[in-house]
Formats: C-alpha cells, sequence, structure tokens
C-alpha cells in the first residue's frame, strides 16, 4: 500500500549544476531514494541512480544525509515538499 504522506522530494541547484531527491515507493511498496543529477543547461535528463531502503525510516536517514552532503557542497535549495 502507497503511503504518499511519507513520500519526499528536494532539488538544489550550484551554478550550472542541478540535484534532484526523492524518497518514495516502487511498485511494489518499497522504499527507494532516487537522486538525478546533471548539468542544468545541457538539454539532456542528467543521470540517475534508486536505491531500495530497508524501510521508511532508513530511507529518511539517508534522505536527510544526501540533503546536508548537498548543502555543505554548496547546492541551494530550491525546494523542500512533501507529495501528499
Amino acid at each position: 500500500m502507497y503511503q504518499l504522506e511519507k513520500w519526499q522530494h528536494s532539488s538544489w541547484q550550484k551554478d550550472t549544476r542541478f540535484y534532484l531527491l526523492e524518497l518514495c515507493q516502487d511498485l511494489f511498496g518499497n522504499w527507494i531514494i532516487k537522486c538525478t543529477w546533471g548539468s542544468a543547461v545541457k538539454q539532456d535528463f542528467g543521470r540517475s541512480n534508486s536505491t531500495i531502503c530497508p524501510d521508511y525510516q532508513t530511507g529518511l536517514l539517508w534522505y536527510e544525509k544526501q540533503a546536508d552532503r548537498r548543502s555543505r557542497r554548496g547546492y541551494v535549495s530550491k525546494d523542500k515538499v512533501s507529495l501528499s
């Protein structure tokens, strides 16, 4: 069963680079972290990676670690919304 109220989404930008981060569920209900990054000026979609989390709490911890890492690397948050 999907738990849309728990899904997270954040985006950052630094100069000509972007980074998107999502904590969401796949079709089977597994919690996954999806990261997408690349050039904000090129006409492509960048690169992405998805990691299955053992549970929501672990996924949230990994999500927050990635968000902190973006800040430490000088990225500026564009938004942080809960998808509900």
